[in-house]
């Protein structure tokens, strides 16, 4: 659930940084996505990325650093946005890096539906993130790939590749700054609800060390969520989202998702 950046940057990451970077990283069958923090990349905007940027919906171009392991469980009262009745999902993974300069590699298992014995339909996802040197503002691209060796009910999708740029600028208002986290990217099964290429775009907002709010174009319609940080569990956060908020396709459903991170595990 929980959402990140390169894997050198974030070891030198204050550790508040680094758990708001992760908390995010996601349950994607779920709906719920990564999002990330930054260290102090940039001259005298350490402090406003300490603040919860997030950016849920879509896949963007960050990962989770370098032996960190992360684990979520999300629940929609819609599954699919066509069927009324509720359901879960859950998804695991850890991030690895390949040396500064070169890539980083974030591998999950997705557990796609709880309906009935768990574990029987799910998925594997790699993504591969780089971080553009010399970039005005932190500047990442990132290529994935999706439903890796599907199993049971996920085993009619085809495995789908997403190309994405991620950038954080930081928004200045009077004495106050808000990290910003902007995703454009496309792919071969993202619009027409998987089946079809498309792009997706989106937004998020840091507005305090407790709570971000996005909202995503993902291809069809647009997702609206925000992200929790709980005071004194750092390593564990919330995040709630309006799938389809503007109704447009008759799959408006909400996703809540609980995520859980452990920093360098390996």
């Amino acid at each position: 659930m929980p959402k990140l950046f390169s894997i050198r940057t974030a070891r030198r990451a204050p550790p508040l940084l680094l758990g708001l970077a992760a908390l995010s990283l996601a349950a994607a069958p779920a709906g719920a996505q990564e999002s990330a923090g930054l260290p102090a990349a940039i001259p005298d905007a350490a402090d406003a990325f300490r603040k919860n940027v997030t950016l849920l919906g879509i896949p963007p171009a960050t990962v989770a650093p370098d032996g960190l392991v992360f684990a979520a469980a999300s629940w929609t009262d819609r599954r699919d946005g066509l069927h009324p009745q509720d359901d879960a999902s859950v998804a695991a993974g850890f991030g690895m890096g390949l040396g500064e300069g070169l890539v980083d590699l974030q591998f999950t298992a997705n557990i796609t539906s709880l309906e009935d014995d768990f574990g029987d339909s799910g998925y594997l996802s790699v993504k591969a993130s780089h971080r553009l040197a010399g970039a005005a503002v932190p500047t990442f691209v990132a290529l994935g790939t999706d439903f890796l060796g599907a199993w049971g009910d996920a085993e009619d999708r085809d495995p789908g590749v997403t190309a994405s740029l991620t950038m954080f600028p930081v928004l200045r208002l009077g004495a106050q700054a808000f990290p910003l986290m902007l995703t454009l990217g496309g792919g071969d099964a993202v619009s027409d609800f998987g089946e079809e290429e498309g792009l997706f775009a989106g937004i998020g907002i840091g507005l305090s060390e407790s709570f971000g709010t996005s909202l995503a174009y993902n291809g069809d319609n647009f997702d609206f969520g925000g992200s929790l940080r709980l005071p004194g569990l750092r390593n564990w956060g919330l995040t709630a989202m309006m799938r389809d908020v503007f109704d447009e396709d008759d799959r408006q459903r909400v996703v809540v998702s609980v995520n859980w991170i452990a920093a360098d595990v390996f």
